[in-house]
């Protein structure tokens, strides 16, 4: 299901907002400290750190730093000034406001005036505090909630009309205190509208994935024209010209040995270009002539893609021509490869002493597949009830990327991308206390089953049937799929071991290609492998 696009008034919030000059001139300014202000979808560090990446791409010698003030669970009416400027910057973004409309007194049924009202007194009055202290302001209209996801442990139910309402107030702020105002919720809302049907940028219907965290960092870099030179006043009008250029892979997994990436640019006329790249301190560009679709090889220095199975690396990618030009972030990541054949793979999880502590299986079975998992495991400590999808006891979750092609491992979780739990428990009887938690009607499709075992206990689940009255589920034609397993390892409740088959250094539950690979027939002959995505992978917003 789509939402109708919430169209709140670019123009006002990007450039009315303030008084501006030296519209191509980069907001961010050298000796600059640039703090990020939000709740968990800040603290989750990923539209923040894309934001620098972008900006250490334009300017790698400025002397520019970076906060994140994202505090879990925060509501703008909680919040005090000494959270929002800790660390000093001099320039801080605001986006908050999610926690107010999901976890606030407000209730779908009431009215939202009195809540939006609050929140706007509450917004001037930091506003202001922040410019008392000499603060440059930028205000981030919050993203929305997605109310379709049918496991969730958040209260989403009508919450997108107060949140348009407060995406509207922070631009009414801006436009009162002269401050400036960026329409993340917006461009968020139609930058999902331009994807294809299943795709999910909210997995829970709150927190972004990570194509969600791109978007909102797409926006951020557009208005504040990270690419322009750093003389000169702020502005945060979107004023320079897109290039009208795609950029694909032209295959999201290469061997671990490569140090190239191959790529298609294409564009619809031919035009003179500057391709310029930079991969932490390695850097490069070059110019070509294109003409419609163009196969171009990236060399890298020997060594600078990832060296360990779980480590991953940002490439920022710019293309110019005549004053116009496209920014894209492609994503590497190293994962390790399950072996398998007949379209089967098995394999396991170890302690920190190379215990295995549990085995696992991948099995087709038609169209169908089956997972099992068999824990070593006597003392089972049940979950207490809690109100996060995780519980507090023994656990098992299980992530599983069925995706086909260029999208396996790629930035969004899609309906093809699904994540259950396993909270297995012996009272009243044993159950492997089977929770659907995202993909596409998982429910539907799911047949759970369990047992206890001398030696600990067993869990799975077998997928298979029809996910709605005209799609089927079909794994029969994939080599490959994508999955994370983590076990929850309690010692006592609340007291627990997370233990992963690879250790990886980005949020699974943001980042599907932090996933390892089962080479279900096995066609790979290396225990490594990268995938690789391109953001963005739609085209430009019509702003």
């Amino acid at each position: 299901m789509r939402f109708g696009t919430i169209a709140l008034g670019i123009a006002l919030a990007a450039g009315s907002v303030a008084a501006f000059a030296d519209e191509g001139c980069c907001f961010i300014k050298d000796g600059d400290r640039v703090g990020f202000f939000g709740d968990s979808i800040t603290e989750a560090k990923v539209y923040g750190q894309i934001t620098e990446l972008v900006f250490r791409h334009f300017h790698p010698d400025a002397k520019v730093s970076f906060v994140n003030n994202g505090h879990s669970g925060l509501q703008l009416a909680g919040t005090k000034l000494d959270t929002v400027i800790a660390g000093d910057p001099n320039v801080v973004t605001i986006m908050i406001g999610m926690n107010d409309a999901i976890n606030g007194a407000w209730v779908r049924g009431q009215p939202i005036e009195p809540m939006v009202t609050q929140y706007k007194a509450k917004l001037v009055n930091l506003v202001r505090d922040l410019k008392a202290l000499g603060k440059v302001v930028v205000i981030l209209t919050p993203t929305l909630t997605d109310e379709t996801p049918a496991m969730t442990c958040f209260m989403t139910e009508g919450t997108r009309l107060p949140l348009t309402a407060i995406g509207k107030a922070c631009m009414e702020v801006a436009t009162e205190e002269t401050v400036h105002c960026l329409p993340i919720q917006s461009e968020f809302e139609t930058y999902e509208e331009s994807l294809p049907r299943f795709a999910l940028l909210r997995p829970d219907g709150v927190h972004p994935c990570a194509r969600g965290h791109y978007q909102i960092a797409r926006s951020i870099w557009t208005y504040l024209n990270l690419a322009g030179p750093l003389a000169g006043g702020r502005t945060s009008a979107a004023k320079s010209p897109t290039l009208d250029v795609k950029l694909a892979l032209a295959s999201n997994i290469i061997p671990a040995d490569s140090d190239s990436l191959e790529f298609s640019i294409t564009t619809p006329k031919p035009v003179p270009a500057k391709v310029t790249w930079s991969l932490g301190v390695n850097r490069g560009s070059e110019s070509l002539s294109l003409i419609g679709t163009n196969a171009w090889i990236l060399k890298l220095p020997p060594g600078a893609l990832p060296q360990t199975n779980g480590q991953s690396a940002t490439l920022v990618m710019d293309i110019a021509s005549q004053g116009a030009r496209q920014i894209f972030v492609v994503d590497i990541f190293r994962k390790l490869v399950i072996h398998g054949r007949a379209g089967e793979v098995a394999g396991s999880i170890t302690n920190a002493l190379g215990d295995n502590l549990c085995s696992y299986l991948f099995k087709k079975e038609g169209r169908g597949l089956i997972f099992e998992a068999a824990v070593k495991k006597k003392d089972l400590f049940q979950s207490a009830e809690d109100q996060w999808p995780w519980g507090t006891g023994d656990a098992l979750t299980l992530y599983l990327d069925i995706r086909k092609g260029p999208a396996l491992g790629g930035l969004g979780f899609d309906g093809n991308v699904y994540q259950v739990w396993f909270k297995p428990q012996d009272k009243p009887v044993f159950s492997p206390g089977f929770h659907p938690w995202s993909g596409k009607h998982m429910a539907n499709i799911a047949t759970p089953y369990g047992e206890r075992s001398s030696a600990g206990y067993k869990v799975g689940v077998r997928l298979a049937g029809y996910v709605n009255i005209k799609e089927r589920f079909d794994v029969s034609d994939r080599d490959f799929i994508g999955f994370d397993l983590s076990l929850v390892y309690a010692e006592a409740l609340g007291q627990r071991t997370w233990l992963n088959i690879q250790d990886a250094d980005r949020q699974n539950f943001i980042f599907p290609g932090t996933f390892v690979l089962a080479d279900l027939a096995g066609k790979l002959k290396d225990d490594s492998i990268f995938t690789v995505s391109v953001f963005p992978d739609t085209p430009e917003i019509k702003r």
